[in-house]
């Protein structure tokens, strides 16, 4: 469990760096603290972390790897392997989120009130 963890982490860490390279550093820090989740044992926080990464896909890789592909184009530079860089980091981060679903599976399999209607 624990390398599921570690790879959520990582997300949010990449993610991080990507706001604080573009000093916007309001956006960093949630970024940066966001693995906190883990350490709760709350279906709904870490749910929400899995929708962050999930948004966080699009609009914030999803528009990076566009602009940075049309200065490339302007430039006349290579750009197809900055494509796949950006789709290697994109699947990367789906692949947090689906780390996640393991996590709350996991944990549910644990759980003394697995069983209970009340959860």
């Amino acid at each position: 469990m624990w390398w599921r963890s570690l790879w959520i982490l990582i997300a949010c860490w990449l993610l991080c760096a990507h706001f604080v390279r573009y000093e916007q550093i309001s956006f960093a820090i949630p970024f940066a603290i966001a693995p906190l989740v883990l350490f709760f044992n709350s279906v709904y926080l870490l749910r929400l972390l899995q929708t962050l990464l999930f948004m966080s896909v699009f609009t914030v890789w999803g528009v990076t790897t566009i602009e940075a592909i049309q200065m490339r184009l302007a430039q006349e530079a290579p750009w197809l392997r900055l494509s796949f860089i950006m789709m290697a980091v994109m699947l990367f981060t789906l692949g947090a989120i689906i780390c996640g679903n393991g996590i709350l599976r996991i944990r549910k399999q644990k759980s003394p009130w697995r069983n209970s209607p009340i959860r």
